[in-house]
């Protein structure tokens, strides 16, 4: 009996592994989303803690002081919270700056995602397409067989007839 082979076996592989290729990428976009909205988390609670540093400062500068050397304080005092103005707004920068790179990579892995689909859905196609060929070619070698015994049921019939 013959045996079937499938003439895009080749090309059914190659989808294959194309497929394996972006179910990996996929998994690599995944990871590195969630290195990005960890990120992002650091980010804002180092933002937070920021905040809180110049408020806590702020109203630190709102108490009374005593003492010979108030103006020297004061600008002492300005001056900190002016450096931790700035930390806070490097540290909202920062934050900014990571919200789009968590949306880059967001966007990196609905592409993955997507790349996934498409290359899933050409294999499904092509197991599909073999599947029906092997079904013809079964249902055809099938039909075939049954001719060549209804032949040789012939054969012998007639050669049955001949000796008597």
């Amino acid at each position: 009996m013959a045996q079937f082979r499938y003439r895009l076996q080749t090309l059914l592989e190659q989808k294959l592994q194309a497929k394996e290729e972006a179910q990996h990428g996929l998994a690599a976009a995944q990871r590195d989303l969630r290195n990005e909205q960890e990120e992002l988390e650091t980010c804002l609670r180092e933002q937070q803690a920021a905040a809180e540093r110049m408020q806590d400062a702020s109203a630190d500068a709102l108490s009374p002081i005593t003492g010979a050397t108030t103006g020297e304080w004061a600008r002492l005092k300005r001056a900190h919270i002016h450096r931790l103005e700035e930390q806070k707004e490097r540290a909202v920068a920062e934050t900014r700056a990571q919200e789009l790179s968590v949306t880059e990579a967001e966007e990196r892995m609905a592409a993955a995602r997507k790349t996934l689909v498409t290359r899933s859905r050409d294999v499904e196609v092509l197991e599909k397409h073999r599947a029906r060929l092997e079904r013809r070619f079964r249902a055809e070698t099938e039909r075939k067989e049954a001719l060549d015994q209804e032949e040789m049921a012939n054969v012998i019939f007639l050669q049955g007839r001949r000796t008597r």
